[in-house]
């Protein structure tokens, strides 16, 4: 493979040693190919890596999954077509949109019969989502996966429910001249609100079932009460209490599903393909990265301008 670098420190010591290198980006291009063909070696199939900028990245930054990665999924799975039935997906993402998650699984199963993914780091709600569509999931040992109770404009649903069925009962016990105390937050969210926090659970738990039977367990002896067990888990708002638990292996080998921890040598090569992507990130403007051995390399740009207002002295009153 050559050279390697393959912690967060070494890649730091190597930018700051070649910075006034002009051909930096192609070196580091290079290397982060050279480490996906050292993973299709040891998986025997085709890598696509998607994966966003959410590591002290910048509030409103684009880095979920929305319906602008059907584009880079489907320019990854073009240039892949025909070359295997099977693929590895390396998944690092803070989540995103169900009905955009339901896309992407559609487009892998469209042309693998077996998709499997790779988490090095992290794949919370909806990337926990499209983990679990996979046949396997294989977690780094500092990898994790989240709860997959949905968020509405940033608060979990099954909170937003909480609150409102605590509202009720309030009411109910101490009667409506408790109703003025309440009233900021029934003037906040609107009734058909719990609706949609209802359907959005509803979605979310629907989806991963479906998955996890076609998929995660096909081809075995399948047995409802671990599917449905698997899917209360990941749901349950109110035994995690955070949408950002981290539900690490060892919280979910009880569920005996294909999730599995990596091994040396597939370890080392995991964490070395996420130091580059996450270098990639912190030197470019990129949240979103479509890359593979086979041609794509793209993604999402974004940078937030910051406006300084003018020095004190430099004020002018307008007549």
């Amino acid at each position: 493979m050559g050279q390697r670098i393959k912690t967060s420190q070494q890649f730091n010591e190597f930018i700051n040693s070649n910075a006034q290198n002009p051909s930096l980006a192609n070196v580091l291009s290079s290397l982060r190919l050279s480490c996906y063909e050292a993973i299709e070696g040891l998986r025997n199939r085709p890598l696509l890596i998607y994966s966003s900028k959410f590591i002290n990245a910048l509030p409103g930054t684009p880095n979920n999954i929305d319906i602008s990665d059907i584009d880079g999924f489907t320019d990854l799975v073009q240039s892949i077509r025909g070359k295997s039935k099977s693929v590895d997906v390396l998944l690092h993402s803070p989540g995103g949109q169900p009905d955009a998650t339901e896309r992407i699984v559609h487009i892998l199963r469209n042309d693998f019969e077996e998709v499997h993914f790779i988490v090095p780091h992290s794949a919370y709600s909806a990337a926990t989502m499209l983990a679990l569509s996979g046949d396997s999931i294989t977690l780094h040992p500092s990898a994790t996966l989240g709860p997959i109770d949905p968020q509405i404009n940033g608060t979990p649903a099954r909170s937003i429910k909480r609150g409102f069925d605590k509202v009720k009962e309030i009411i109910k016990t101490e009667g409506p001249e408790a109703l003025p105390a309440y009233i900021p937050l029934i003037e906040k969210y609107s009734l058909d609100l719990l609706e949609i926090c209802e359907d959005s659970e509803k979605l979310s738990k629907e989806l991963v079932s479906n998955w996890i039977t076609d998929f995660m367990l096909k081809g075995k002896e399948k047995h409802q009460g671990q599917v449905k067990d698997s899917v209360e888990y990941f749901s349950d708002y109110d035994r995690h209490l955070l949408h950002s638990r981290p539900l690490v292996i060892n919280k979910l080998k009880k569920f005996d599903l294909n999730i599995y921890q990596s091994e040396d040598p597939l370890t080392e090569l995991i964490w070395e393909a996420y130091v580059h992507i996450n270098g990639f990130f912190g030197l470019t403007a990129f949240v979103k990265l479509y890359e593979n051995r086979y041609g794509v390399s793209w993604g999402t740009q974004f940078q937030q301008m910051v406006i300084q207002p003018p020095p004190q002295g430099q004020l002018q009153r307008q007549a």
